[in-house]
């Protein structure tokens, strides 16, 4: 039993008292509380009971797993269903993936939790993803869809329920946004603006190789050939559970060879010295984690401290500008007249420049680290129709043929 009353002997009063343990696990988490002082023992129990109740609701979960397991399936609800797919994939998928599972599953618990498994209708999914589209977006919406659907399958393959509900619900389509990038002039001004800021390093790889942030902060110098001039990305930096670490690239075409630009290899050897010099003057406080981004200590940067940094550099409003005979502060995006784009943006600049210069879609698609050329074409098609026109006017040069 998870609720244990046990007997004392108080002094104070001189007589015997009573007081409660609970002893449970929820989520693979110990919890035990305890308190003294009850006249008997059902006082004692009651009370155990009731704080056993208030923990279980402060849980996720509100329940011991392994409980639903062996409930009746013609009981399970939503909200047990739920757990009981996200409990599956826990060990199947990333830690990135599995907490974007996690986020859904919440909001599909808190709409349609109470509702059998087997009696929920198309009706009430439509009727969640119409909220969603009027109030939220068409990408949480298309999400929502995704994940509720996908743990259906799972269901049906378990026997929980005979027929999925989303099969005859129309899956929202993704909005797309208009896409915001740097031209050259614009990046080559940043750069400049930024030489000796700490996000100069993360941006110039982002901008001239498409890595993604946590491939950037994750990239150790072992993986680095500035000989032969290039990169094999293996790894990405990644938070889980409150602490960063370094986990393996999740896809075949993810583990790819960068080939770096002169100036990519120039600024990497200039950064190389740097650091040797850093583990020289440091000595023993020097943590040789051997990250190419890394703080002066060698420690590694989080992620996310990155994307924030690059943000409040560009939106700084220290730098003062002489206008119409006064002086202004304008932040640095604005003085440099360049647009204010995410970090995430810099690479979208990337597979941007390179598409414009007619590189086959095929090697965009390789040097991202897309599944397919199909993802690369479906991000990037606004770049396409200015190559089309480029490769007809370069064919417009030799028709017709001379006669």
């Amino acid at each position: 039993m998870s609720v244990t009353v046990r007997e004392y002997y108080s002094k104070r009063l001189k007589k015997k008292i009573f007081g409660y343990e609970v002893d449970i696990t929820l989520q693979h988490k110990r919890i035990f509380k305890s308190k003294r002082g009850f006249l008997t023992k059902t006082e004692a129990r009651e009370a155990g009971k009731t704080v056993e109740l208030k923990l279980k609701k402060k849980t996720k979960q509100g329940y011991n797993i392994e409980d639903v397991i062996n409930k009746d399936k013609n009981k399970i609800t939503v909200h047990e269903l739920m757990d009981l797919w996200l409990n599956a994939k826990k060990s199947t998928v990333t830690y990135s993936t599995y907490k974007f599972y996690e986020c859904f599953v919440s909001k599909i618990k808190k709409d349609l939790g109470s509702i059998k498994a087997k009696s929920l209708k198309p009706e009430n999914i439509e009727l969640k993803i119409n909220t969603l589209l009027d109030n939220i977006s068409s990408t949480t919406a298309s999400d929502y869809y995704t994940v509720l659907n996908i743990a259906y399958n799972w269901a049906i393959t378990r026997g929980y329920v005979i027929q999925n509900p989303c099969n005859l619900v129309q899956k929202p389509k993704r909005i797309k946004k208009e896409m915001h990038v740097y031209n050259n002039d614009q990046l080559n001004k940043l750069l400049d603006a930024i030489k000796d800021k700490t996000i100069f390093v993360p941006v110039m790889l982002a901008a001239t190789t498409g890595m993604r942030l946590g491939e950037i902060c994750g990239l150790k110098w072992q993986n680095v050939n500035l000989d032969s001039g290039f990169i094999e990305l293996k790894h990405q930096l990644q938070e889980e559970d409150k602490s960063l670490k370094l986990v393996p690239l999740k896809t075949l075409s993810s583990q790819r060879k960068i080939v770096l630009l002169d100036y990519t290899i120039k600024e990497l050897e200039k950064l190389k010295l740097q650091q040797d010099a850093n583990k020289n003057y440091l000595g023993d406080n020097y943590h040789d984690k051997d990250f190419v981004v890394c703080q002066n200590n060698g420690l590694p940067y989080h992620p996310t401290y990155i994307s924030r940094n690059y943000r409040r550099i560009l939106k700084d409003t220290k730098h003062k500008v002489k206008i119409n005979g006064k002086i202004a502060k304008l932040s640095l995006y604005e003085m440099l007249d360049i647009p204010l784009i995410r970090f995430h943006d810099l690479r979208h600049t990337h597979a941007t420049f390179l598409l414009s210069q007619n590189v086959n879609p095929k090697i965009v698609s390789e040097r991202l680290g897309h599944s397919s050329i199909k993802t690369t074409l479906d991000i990037y098609a606004h770049v396409l129709p200015g190559m089309q026109k480029q490769a007809i006017n370069n064919l417009n040069k030799k028709f017709p043929p001379k006669e």
